[in-house]
């Protein structure tokens, strides 16, 4: 059994999803103590609960302690299996943070796998579900990766109420990461309200263009207006060209004006491209799990090295024995290098 310490690096639910992850791909039981360490309420809160017995599903596994407010589980998975499988976060928790850790139990499933999952597409201190749909996982594709992801429902805080769709397909094995120096050709995005009036989608949307034209960046934001169980708003901006896996998202929120929610997509974007990076801050911690796992070395840049980033990299380094190397400093930008295992489904 591997123990893990919740505590250390960031010490967040990041920690609990990763070694959760490894232990159903690696067929590993796990210990994890500390969860939640560093936050102001450690624990498990009904999200990473969520997310636990999701994952114990998908790996016909058996917890321990899975329940909310405990610090310490077990989680001894069974093997991997696919299927239709329906999950219910019961809050406006996070759909995307749960598709960290179960969607790369689906690429390495024997068999196809279709989830349907309620709770929050667009949610605080997580990427949006288009994030994930239109960057994330664009560069998992790459290393070979075949899942299908859509929204029947946008959900935000604080009822939820989101729902999200994913298909996969597995693999054997992945490629590694490897883009080519980075190329933009044109900035795509969209903007999406709900339960809003519609102009609060178009003067994200506007703003948002201005500020890119401004830099010499052509873009198409499309603007949506969708029915939720919460009123909310959301702007996703992303690239598009050659080695490059780059986005930015701004979240609405009440008395902060549209224009600002555009403004802050945009200017962050525009940090992060001009750092050179082939990929943003957030994609670059998603990275890590599957290029420890492929089948060679994956070399790319991130605009920031975060956190996040180097406690995935702890963890994968748990599991496993990939090396890695990282040219860089947190808060800065970074060449990260990493030599998968190679596993094999």
């Amino acid at each position: 059994m591997i123990s893990v310490d919740g505590s250390q690096m960031e010490g967040g639910g990041q920690l609990l999803r990763i070694a959760t992850t490894y232990a159903g791909i690696t067929n590993n039981p796990i210990r994890v103590f500390n969860i939640r360490g560093k936050r102001r309420n450690p624990g498990l809160r009904p999200q990473h609960l969520a997310t636990l017995k999701a994952a114990a599903r998908l790996c016909t596994g058996l917890l321990k302690g899975a329940e909310i407010g405990s610090i310490e589980i077990e989680f001894h998975p069974q093997g991997l299996r696919g299927g239709t499988h329906s999950f219910d976060i019961g809050t406006a928790g996070s759909i995307s943070l749960m598709l960290q850790c179960l969607t790369p139990l689906l690429m390495f499933s024997p068999k196809p796998a279709s989830l349907s999952i309620r709770g929050g597409t667009a949610v605080k201190w997580s990427p949006p579900i288009p994030f994930i749909q239109n960057i994330v996982n664009s560069a998992t594709s790459v290393m070979g990766a075949d899942l299908d992801i859509s929204i029947g429902r946008h959900g935000f805080y604080p009822k939820g109420g989101g729902e999200v769709a994913v298909k996969s397909r597995p693999v054997i094995s992945l490629s590694p990461f490897h883009p080519d120096p980075p190329g933009i050709n044109k900035i795509k995005g969209i903007s999406i309200c709900g339960s809003l009036p519609s102009h609060v989608a178009e003067r994200q949307a506007k703003s948002a263009e201005r500020i890119l034209a401004r830099q010499g960046l052509s873009s198409d934001i499309s603007v949506k207006t969708v029915k939720s169980s919460s009123p909310g708003s959301v702007i996703i901006l992303w690239t598009e060209g050659s080695g490059v896996f780059m986005g930015s998202d701004s979240l609405g929120d009440r008395g902060k004006p549209a224009e600002k929610v555009g403004s802050e997509a945009a200017s962050s974007l525009i940090a992060q491209i001009q750092t050179g990076a082939n990929v943003d801050k957030h994609t670059g911690d998603h990275l890590v799990l599957p290029c420890s796992l492929a089948d060679g070395v994956s070399r790319f840049t991130v605009s920031e090295l975060t956190m996040h980033t180097l406690s995935a990299i702890k963890m994968a380094m748990t599991f496993t024995d990939c090396t890695v190397d990282v040219d860089g400093k947190i808060g800065k930008p970074a060449r990260i290098e990493i030599m998968g295992i190679g596993h094999v489904a």
